[in-house]
């Protein structure tokens, strides 16, 4: 009996991980307090000069991540939710070998494509727009030439997004 290895699945935390992007403005949001806090214990004003302009400065960088986290999680969110929605209603099958396929370089300024029985894929390393699979074989990922796989996809912008990605063991 022929069995297969999920090496990507949206409806898991796989999905859910590329919502990490969100740590950069919460990382950025924890590094202006670290400084608000050393500009506000710097008595002598060794490390700060004119604490106040600076403090002022740190601020505007505050309301700034704030401010980018908040769009952030508005524009992924939406995106987490449709492509969720998606994937409950909306989701293909295709199941095959792997034809046609062509790698993306290892420096990237392309992108792997490659189909299965005549469904077409296109991704990048660098494109987590839709939260589909998006791991090139140039930088370890599991699809190349001549591979049976089974493919669970959407269609979103003329494109198809793989939300499952099983391989044949």
């Amino acid at each position: 009996m022929n069995s297969f290895e999920i090496i990507y699945d949206f409806a898991s935390s796989a999905g859910f991980k590329k919502l990490q992007i969100l740590l950069f403005p919460i990382g950025f949001f924890l590094f202006t307090r670290f400084l608000l806090f050393l500009i506000e214990n710097d008595k002598d004003e060794d490390l700060f000069k004119n604490p106040e302009q600076q403090k002022f400065k740190v601020y505007l960088m505050q309301y700034a991540s704030i401010f980018i986290f908040i769009v952030f999680l508005i524009m992924f969110g939406s995106k987490y939710y449709k492509t969720y929605n998606l994937y409950n209603t909306s989701l293909f099958k295709t199941e095959g070998f792997v034809t046609n396929f062509h790698p993306m370089p290892e420096g990237g300024h392309d992108s792997e494509r490659f189909s299965v029985n005549g469904v077409q894929f296109q991704f990048s390393d660098f494109d987590i727009s839709h939260f589909g699979y998006n791991n090139a074989k140039s930088h370890g990922g599991a699809i190349d030439k001549n591979k049976y796989v089974r493919i669970s996809y959407i269609k979103v912008n003329n494109s198809n997004q793989i939300l499952k990605l099983e391989i044949r063991k």
